[in-house]
């Protein structure tokens, strides 16, 4: 008996056909009515069906290239499908796939019309063309109908996608059918409160100086619940974790609609072949509504996220032993405190502005009228004193040690005060059940709980004595880290900016002096980024006469990045700011009027 197969398909692009005509297990069931009618065979394992996978897509489908593979293994001689266009809608890839089927002996037949695909002759390949260029005409029609459908619904604000973070996605009915079923016109979003805080939150971190990764690592810390991630149809792909990452916060940061600004059409997602390959539109093709009944954000802080977002991309640092430290810059910087100087009078941004006579910082909001600081200092003055001062009281053994220390006061100090809370009243809960047991409670009754209390009391004794400061890198190695970011910090300005950028947790502030000769600075400092990559040493390698380390033995390993150690002592030394005095050198600042 001839050994027969079956190949079902279903996608959206059959618009226009009824469901129960397109559906694989219907396409299934008439295909092996088909076979039994001719007085074939087919077996289970010779089923092969791809669900919601478009026409233009061949190796993309996976059903279809088992059945190559077993056709090239001669499994079977006769491959049954309803119509052409189930095998593909794009003309060329169709043709070829039945020739490749042919030459490995199998003959295609459709149930619907009942004849054979597989040409015999040129007047066969002739109308087999004709049919398949059809198709894919239907196909590409389809695709324009529901391209102008969607724009429509653009244009009013109207979902054209997915579901999207801080909003939920609300059907709009329109009446109802003659069989008095709902009838929707259209999907709005209505905005999640609990989200939308969230959103906000992350606009607002980012604004405040943390990276995508800081911010991904605080909102899992906290429990934050994650975007739902999508669940691919393909049970090959790779599950996401549920879980914030970098990528997510980058993809938040950028979706313009939590500015109230709906945009759509800004990427083709097939090429003239009909098969997946995301490309970007031209701006002139993308559709815009504004819907501020959704925005999240305010303009002015969409506005500095985008500047820093834009300024990070040449955040990098290549060392020489070919480590990168941040993203590729995908230009150069001219300006190394771009984005970084802040008026301590009006809170605006420093700028930089060119004359023929020179080039000057000076505060933005001054041009306005908003602010009455109206100093300007060379732009020259400005950045040596900025990097003369990191270099002086940053890039330094001694101001690691300085951060370590402040971390070890507190750190220490307040883990001891919590855990010797904690033991107050542990034994106090134990003091009163004592108690209770002597004045005829029945003891079995509260044993358990005793038990609890005791061991918990026991704890927190051992955590009293484990509690240790952070230890230290050996001196050779603190040297050296140091020496290679004070190289990279006099390279270029490029460089310069982003040496800055690791090592300041905000912006630098500007005040002008009374006299108005000049600015005073201040600005937070941190230095876990400078030790990426470093692992936390053994207690071997700390230095002695460092009063607490006596009790660390060979035993204690410590297998951590040591960035993740003084993340804590970053934030710690923040508070700790380091001034300096921008020197005038010769130079009357002026004002304009």
């Amino acid at each position: 008996m001839i050994a027969a197969a079956i190949y079902a398909r279903k996608s959206n692009d059959q618009r226009g056909v009824s469901e129960d005509a397109k559906s694989v297990p219907r396409q299934i069931e008439r295909a092996r009515a088909y076979i039994a009618s001719q007085g074939w065979r087919v077996e289970d394992a010779h089923v092969f069906t791809d669900d919601g996978i478009s026409g233009a897509e061949f190796e993309k489908r996976p059903e279809l290239q088992a059945l190559l593979a077993a056709a090239k293994r001669a499994e079977f001689t006769r491959l049954v499908v309803s119509e052409q266009k189930s095998i593909g809608r794009e003309s060329s890839e169709t043709g070829y796939t039945i020739k490749v089927l042919a030459r490995a002996g199998v003959e295609v037949f459709e149930y619907v019309h009942g004849r054979r695909l597989t040409p015999k002759n040129w007047l066969d390949k002739v109308t087999a063309a004709v049919l398949s260029s059809v198709d894919e005409g239907h196909r590409e029609q389809t695709r324009e109908r529901v391209h102008e459908t969607m724009k429509q619904k653009a244009e009013r604000g109207y979902v054209c996608g997915g579901r999207v973070y801080g909003y939920r996605n609300r059907d709009v009915l329109k009446g109802e059918d003659a069989h008095g079923r709902p009838l929707r016109s259209h999907v709005d979003r209505e905005i999640v409160p609990a989200e939308e805080a969230v959103v906000r939150r992350i606009f607002e971190l980012y604004d405040g100086g943390l990276g995508l990764k800081a911010i991904a690592k605080q909102l899992s810390r906290e429990g934050v619940p994650p975007p739902t991630p999508y669940a691919w149809a393909d049970p090959m792909r790779r599950r996401p974790l549920r879980t914030w990452a970098p990528s997510t916060i980058r993809t938040i940061l950028q979706r313009e609609i939590y500015r109230g600004l709906v945009v759509w059409n800004t990427t083709r997602k097939r090429d003239d072949w009909g098969q997946q390959k995301p490309t970007k539109r031209a701006p002139s093709e993308r559709v815009t509504a504004r819907r501020e009944d959704l925005r999240l954000v305010s303009d002015a802080l969409w506005v500095r996220v985008a500047a820093r977002r834009a300024d990070v991309e040449g955040k990098t640092v290549r060392f020489e032993s070919g480590r990168i430290s941040g993203r590729p810059p995908r230009h150069g910087t001219r300006n190394l405190l771009a984005g970084l100087a802040t008026c301590a009078e009006c809170g605006g941004g420093l700028v930089v502005e060119r004359s023929k006579r020179d080039t000057t910082y000076r505060c933005f909001r001054h041009r306005t009228a908003l602010c009455t600081n109206a100093l300007r200092i060379p732009v020259a003055t400005v950045n040596e004193a900025v990097l003369a001062t990191i270099e002086e009281h940053v890039f330094t053994p001694e101001a690691v040690e300085r951060v370590i220390q402040f971390a070890e006061r507190d750190d220490v100090r307040d883990a001891h005060a919590a855990l010797e809370g904690e033991r107050k009243d542990v034994a106090n809960r134990i003091a009163r059940l004592v108690d209770a047991v002597e004045h005829g409670v029945d003891a079995l009754s509260i044993a358990t709980k005793l038990r609890e209390l005791e061991k918990r009391l026991t704890a927190i004794d051992t955590e009293l004595r484990a509690t240790r400061p952070l230890p230290r890198l050996a001196p050779s190695v603190v040297k050296s880290r140091l020496d290679e970011w004070r190289k990279h910090l006099r390279a270029n300005v490029t460089t310069s900016r982003a040496v800055l950028q690791r090592v300041l947790a905000g912006r630098i502030v500007f005040r002008p002096l009374a006299d108005g000769r000049g600015y005073t600075f201040e600005a937070q400092t941190r230095f876990e980024k400078l030790f990426t990559g470093i692992a936390a040493p053994r207690p071997a390698f700390i230095s002695t006469g460092h009063a607490g380390l006596e009790h660390l033995g060979p035993a204690d390993t410590l297998d951590e990045d040591y960035s993740v150690l003084l993340e804590r002592a970053a934030c710690r030394a923040a508070a700790a700011s380091h001034k300096g005095v921008i020197p005038v050198r010769g130079f009357e600042p002026r004002s304009r009027g």
